[in-house]
């Protein structure tokens, strides 16, 4: 690969020669999204005046193919015969749901080359990302400790309990660390490749946006299920249930933990190591959420909103979605859903 005079954020001097690293079992619309995004930022880039380089995509893996989540052959090049003078490499999502069978995945003997090759990446100065249960493989290689994270938000509890020295965000989109991004699930791809051609051009970032008619991404934590992510913690769990029935009254943290049979602390503990969050930001998240139903598919007002899901004046509704979520109520009532 001839290396170029294009600076660039990564700390280099060459072309943006992007690797795609694959393994069997790779998400076809993830590993489809990060390919497509950065084909149309190449389609677009000759309509600015003074372009910058095209990226240059290549799939690798440790062989000549790799089989899909969904069965399909992908061709690749050997990552051997890349050698080492890329800039980025970015490991997609594979299409493992579950925390446990994608742990077996990564700390398997055969996945310990794909680890080596990201250790080897970083210490070399490349660029690393992942998306969605890709960013395991990063965590696993340890070139993530220290460094704020996010993934998939099914899989907050687990990525937390298994890499302690992480600062996962799970509620994220996209989260910059240094000489590492990290996305959350399935359409995530797209603003992880987005955000990696901006950091060369926000101008051909911009206008590849366009073209894909996506917009800014939303916080992921808008599309949390908080019962998923309670359900591995019996403590947690107990408390959800709880929580959603009796989601319009107005009751306190300490009256909740009683009434499960814990202590406010023991609570404070489970869900913190579990959630990563306090219990009084986990009974935000699920009235928010019960919140969403409502504005989008009822006519309810506001403030009657509101009281069903335990908050006094419709004032406090609209600052917690303006701080937890960064929208406005007529922001979420403009996707409203009909049944």
């Amino acid at each position: 690969m001839e290396p170029s005079v294009v600076n660039d954020i990564f700390g280099t001097v060459s072309d943006m020669d992007v690797v795609v690293f694959v393994v069997d079992g790779v998400a076809d619309f993830g590993y489809a999204a990060l390919l497509e995004t950065f084909n149309t930022a190449n389609a677009v880039r000759t309509e600015l005046p003074d372009p910058p380089q095209p990226w240059r995509i290549y799939t690798a893996s440790f062989g000549a193919t790799v089989r899909s989540g969904n069965g399909n052959i992908v061709p690749t090049i050997p990552l051997e015969e890349l050698g080492d003078e890329f800039e980025l490499m970015i490991v997609p999502a594979v299409n493992v749901l579950e925390a446990a069978a994608l742990i077996d995945l990564i700390s398997a003997p055969a996945s310990r080359p794909v680890l080596d090759r990201l250790v080897a990446a970083r210490d070399r100065g490349a660029h690393l990302a992942g998306a969605c249960t890709g960013t395991f493989f990063l965590a696993e290689a340890g070139v993530l400790d220290g460094s704020p994270a996010t993934t998939s938000w099914w899989l907050g509890p687990s990525f937390r309990r298994r890499y302690p020295r992480i600062e996962l965000d799970e509620g994220r989109t996209l989260c910059r660390g240094q000489g590492v991004t990290t996305a959350g699930a399935a359409l995530s791809h797209m603003d992880l490749a987005l955000s990696l051609i901006a950091s060369k051009s926000p101008a051909v970032a911009e206008r590849a946006m366009r073209y894909l008619a996506v917009g800014a991404g939303r916080p992921q934590r808008e599309f949390i299920v908080p019962e998923i992510i309670a359900r591995g913690d019996s403590v947690t769990a107990a408390f959800e249930r709880w929580v959603r029935e009796h989601l319009g009254e107005n009751f306190r943290i300490a009256h909740a933990a009683r009434a499960i049979g814990v202590t406010e602390r023991s609570l404070q503990r489970a869900t913190h190591a579990e959630l990563g969050m306090s219990p009084t930001e986990f009974v935000h998240d699920i009235r928010l959420e019960r919140a969403v139903h409502l504005l989008r598919t009822t006519t309810l007002t506001v403030d009657a909103v509101a009281a069903k899901v335990g908050y006094l004046n419709a004032g406090t509704l609209r600052g917690l979605f303006r701080r937890r979520r960064g929208m406005s109520i007529s922001e979420i009532r403009m996707t409203r859903v009909s049944y």
